[in-house]
């Protein structure tokens, strides 16, 4: 049995730093580097050596029937939801490995699209899921910066699960869902490639990855720049955005030697830099009068959100016997956000002009360990992450009289810093009982503790049993307990008294966020009909207390979390997915809801109409429609590849308390790829892409909701080509 499939996650540790002090982000530079220029020589080593410490193959026996299991709905051994695909299945959408793992994603049951490619998974808030790779836990702020900016992108997946449901006691804090990522391993898959992907909206995306063995040294690099007109979400319904251009790079690099038979040592290396045009609206008219300065359009505004990413993991992990395995983690962290604006145009048809930089510095350790003892394998472990979260914010405002009307043309500056050391900490003990053969119950219980800006603590059970009446069939339920912790980003403890008496001041409330307390429960079935067809069928429901959210409140696109009161959540989700020869196909279909009375902090984000009402009524929030569909297929007749997905969405809420139901979303896109053999090459392959191939005009989100800044629109028909040379 598996460290993961036992329940822990694999420890992961966060060790940041500052993006301002280049020497460690250097450090981190250079290990990527030197993970490509060991390409220039790789010496091939048995595939054995680097893969007997391997994060998922503690376990022989384990790994066999993992490996047997076609990609697409099942179950965890703990009788978690597991949704798995393979970098096999990524190459085969429409965009191939350029599919941003948003993308991936969006296209499994539960899962749903948002504006600047954010989703939600099962109807919660974007921050509250998170990443394990290799089985180590990803410091819990890496998704607070805008998945597209995510520095986790498809060329170095080998496997990919979403975990959803009743999750074992080794997961807190973000208990939405856990994408666990397994990395392509040099040893096992040698050799590289180097693409270019490019298109309409200004798209040039050239790309590249390699990896080896060195000895017993196994590797694996990537490299990508990308530069577009579509940084975030179009604010408009045309095919081009304004003022949305974007740069970034992405690098990333895995290295892993086994110290002896039994234990390896591994190092994860990751970098991801953007620059990024805020887009704009034409033909707003000004709200405010600014001494001196012209009048200027609306679409001529020039406001910047800028993002630096820094990850460095250092992992040890063993299985010295049959019984035991255990890992340890320590990994940095670093990640800003830089809000520049266009001063006068911000103050001129906002109000507010706010220069924001807010960083974050985490260290992070995880250690899990278990032991099998007879039909019990027993798990326990520990987490401790120190965040060390600085925002410095300095803003142009006008004074306003008690009504709110501007007195004066002359803008004021105030700044409003802020500056805490967050610390989350827990134990846990789990254990997978083995009844019988059709059998086996998971339990177990934790302990987690919160300081920093906010404070809590709780003590949660878990409980999940599978029972599997004859072969083929895996029937499921469960309950467990859990403690979600707010994003630390964009808490600003200050805030209410700096501005008040300023257009960008508001009511009063509660300045700092609760953690966030459920109670879920989950129940589900996974039925192979026949080879290659496997069917699930998942439903939950679940009670929260001071559910978290985020929004973007003001002018600053930085978003902040606060708290509802108390609430419930329920859903229903299937899934088919089937796979013969050259053929497979997919379908996924959710129904549900997240409905919230009240307000318990950040009320001062809101309008007073609007914080009434919420007080008084259950809303329905507006993470996720109550009726999602997503299909594909694709052929593989060599030498050529054909691929279709699609999307449906019932529409997102918007409006005064979300009462505001949007319209439909449905997107299709298309692939179509072709693979050359040339002599002294090997196989180049290229691949067509139509996006929004019926070219709708998708509505996500209106300039009107709770959190909500501007409006935002999916893309409209856009061609791509991507051409693939192995190196």
């Amino acid at each position: 049995m598996t460290l993961f499939e036992a329940g822990p996650p694999r420890s992961t540790d966060s060790w940041a730093r500052s993006p301002g002090n280049p020497s460690r982000c250097r450090l981190l530079w250079a290990a990527i580097a030197l993970v490509l220029c060991l390409s220039a020589r790789p010496t091939l080593a048995d595939a054995g050596d680097a893969g007997s410490a391997s994060s998922d193959s503690d376990n022989t026996e384990t790994v066999v029937v993992e490996g047997k299991r076609i990609p697409g709905p099942g179950l965890s051994s703990n009788g978690t939801g597991d949704y798995s695909v393979t970098s096999s299945d990524i190459s085969a959408l429409p965009t191939g490995d350029d599919t941003a793992i948003t993308d991936v994603l969006a296209q499994m049951p539960g899962v749903a699209i948002d504006q600047n490619e954010q989703i939600h998974i099962r109807n919660t808030e974007g921050p509250q899921f998170q990443y394990q790779i290799n089985g180590v836990l990803i410091p819990l702020d890496i998704n607070t910066n805008p998945p597209f900016l995510s520095m986790i992108n498809p060329l170095f997946i080998s496997r990919l699960d979403l975990l959803t449901g009743v999750l074992p006691a080794g997961y807190s804090y973000a208990t939405g869902g856990v994408v666990n990522i397994q990395t392509k391993d040099g040893c096992e898959n040698p050799g590289g490639s180097a693409s270019v992907f490019t298109g309409q909206r200004e798209m040039l995306q050239p790309s590249m990855d390699y990896a080896g063995c060195n000895g017993s040294l196994s590797w694996f690099g990537s490299l990508l720049y990308s530069q577009s007109n579509t940084a975030f979400s179009s604010a408009t319904p045309g095919p081009n955005a304004i003022h949305d251009q974007t740069q970034k790079g992405q690098g990333f690099g895995v290295l892993s030697y086994p110290l002896d038979a039994d234990t390896k040592l591994s190092l994860i290396a990751s970098v991801s830099d953007s620059d990024n045009q805020l887009p704009n609206v034409p033909g707003l008219t000004p709200e405010y009068t600014l001494a001196g300065a012209p009048v200027i359009a609306s679409s001529q505004i020039n406001s910047w959100l800028n993002f630096r990413d820094y990850l460095g993991v250092l992992s040890l992990e063993s299985t010295p016997n049959r019984e035991l395995s255990y890992q340890f983690s320590y990994s940095m962290h670093s990640m800003s956000e830089l809000f520049e604006p266009d001063d006068v145009g911000e103050l001129i048809y906002q109000g507010v002009a706010s220069t924001a930089s807010h960083k974050d510095f985490d260290n992070t350790a995880q250690g899990d360990l278990t032991y099998i003892l007879g039909r019990h394998t027993i798990g326990a472990g520990f987490y401790f992450g120190a965040y060390d979260v600085t925002a410095d914010d300095s803003s142009l405002v006008f004074p306003v009289d008690a009504a709110g009307n501007q007195t004066s043309d002359t803008p004021i500056r105030v700044v409003n810093n802020a500056e805490a050391l967050n610390t989350v900490s827990g134990i846990y003990a789990n254990d997978l009982w083995n009844i019988d053969s059709r059998l086996r119950a998971n339990f177990g219980l934790r302990w987690d503790h919160l300081t920093g800006f906010t404070h809590g603590s709780a003590i949660d059970p878990t409980l999940n049993l599978t029972w599997t009446p004859w072969s083929g069939t895996d029937i499921h339920g469960g309950f467990a307990r859990y403690m979600q912790v707010p994003s630390f980003q964009g808490i600003s403890p200050n805030a209410p008294a700096a501005f008040a008496g300023t257009t960008a001041g508001g009511p009063p409330g509660i300045v700092t966020p609760l953690v966030e307390n459920d109670s879920e429960w989950d129940v589900g079935i996974v039925h192979t009909l026949m080879p290659g067809l496997t069917l699930s069928e998942d439903n939950f429901y679940e009670i929260t207390r001071h559910y978290l959210d985020t929004g973007q409140f003001g002018v600053v696109p930085i978003f902040a979390p606060f708290n509802y009161d108390s609430g419930y959540i329920w859903g229903v989700e299937g899934a088919a997915a089937y796979r013969m020869n050259s053929l497979s196909a997919y379908a996924n279909i959710t129904l549900g809801r997240n409905l919230q009375q009240g307000v318990a902090t950040g009320q001062f984000n809101f309008d007073p109409d609007e914080l009434a009402y919420i007080d008084s009524h259950h809303i329905v929030l507006d993470h996720q429609p109550l009726l999602g569909i997503t299909a594909g297929a694709a052929y593989d007749w060599k030498p050529w590849s054909f691929s279709l997905d699609a999307t449906y969405s019932s529409g997102l809420r918007a409006g005064f308390a979300d009462l505001v139901q949007l319209p439909n979303v449905f997107q299709v896109n298309i692939g179509i790829g072709r693979t050359f053999e040339i002599p002294g090459v090997g196989a180049v392959s290229d691949r067509l892409t139509l996006l929004n191939i019926f070219d709708r005009t998708n509505l996500i989100r209106p300039a009107e909701g709770i959190g909500i800044f501007q409006s935002a629109y999916e893309p409209r028909f856009t061609i791509f080509d991507s051409l693939t040379v192995p190196l």
